[in-house]
């Protein structure tokens, strides 16, 4: 049984997130039922390309629509909301929330206004910085990656729950599928990877896509180097894929194997970020950490 606010019952949480969840699915559907090269596709979304990256009416639609979801429902629990579409609080101990829903609407906006695929929806509830439920929907492959703390992670097909199981595999890095970001690449990254030398690297969309990739067997490593002072991924880009890796057994730490903080005010994920289902991951930890320390 997991700890939650005062006349917050576990087992109706849980469905009724779920079933949020995949109302959004709708919402993205309501996007992407016409060609999504096509200019009504285009007039829906309404693309800004801010500092930040593009934002749709998509990423705000489905934020919004998350935090009225939860807020009518449970209307007296104390929680807050942390969404990367309306981070930007005025109050300095907005992070020392003891209760907080941490957003991403769209993870990976980029390839949804592409048409890939490879976009996700992030929801987690923490509960003193500390992560207890994690959802990663994964629209395009109509799946619904859940954990609660304490249980083994699952995934909902088309709204049927599916149990998993998954085996850590022991491969040499020479064997590793890597997978990286298609857009954050840079010359230290590329020559970390060829120093690895795996057997294939992948430039994958969203976090939430790459992790639900190592969790179908598609990839065994995900791996994402952000440089000071340079772009790097956020609480909300990883809280929830976190959860359901973790839950499955696996791992998301980061380069000297140490468990992630989240909710730390800055809300950057910075370094190198290691998450993989291998039983040697310190080893490969280790085996990077050599390499950029050389």
């Amino acid at each position: 049984m997991i700890f939650l606010p005062r006349n917050v019952n576990p087992e109706e949480l849980i469905t009724t997130i779920s079933s949020l969840c995949w109302d959004i699915d709708n919402i993205f559907k309501y996007y992407t039922q016409n060609n999504q090269n096509s200019n009504d596709f285009k007039k829906k979304l309404e693309i800004q390309n801010l500092n930040t990256g593009p934002v749709t009416n998509a990423d705000v639609e489905i934020s919004n629509f998350i935090k009225k979801g939860i807020s009518e429902k449970y209307p007296n629990v104390d929680w807050e909301f942390l969404s990367e579409e309306d981070y930007h609080s005025n109050d300095d101990s907005f992070h020392e929330r003891e209760w907080m829903w941490i957003i991403d609407p769209l993870d990976g906006t980029k390839d949804f206004i592409q048409g890939t695929g490879e976009y996700a929806m992030h929801l987690a509830l923490t509960y003193q910085k500390k992560i207890i439920i994690g959802y990663v929907l994964i629209p395009s492959k109509q799946e619904l990656w859940i954990n609660v703390k304490g249980q083994e992670t699952w995934c909902e097909y088309k709204g049927v729950r599916k149990e998993i199981s998954i085996e850590p595999s022991c491969k040499k890095v020479d064997q590793l599928t890597i997978i990286r970001s298609k857009s954050h690449y840079h010359p230290a990254f590329k020559f970390l990877l060829e120093k690895l030398n795996p057997k294939n690297i992948m430039g994958v969309g969203s976090v939430g896509y790459k992790i639900t990739s190592i969790l179908r067997g598609d990839a065994d490593v995900y791996l994402s180097y952000s440089l000071p002072n340079g772009s790097s991924p956020k609480d909300w880009d990883i809280a929830a894929p976190l959860a359901i890796i973790e839950g499955a057994g696996g791992y998301f730490t980061d380069i000297k194997g140490r468990k992630l903080d989240f909710l730390k005010g800055s809300y950057d994920q910075e370094g190198i970020l290691i998450a993989s289902m291998t039983s040697n991951h310190y080893e490969i930890c280790k085996k990077i950490s050599n390499i950029v320390n050389t």
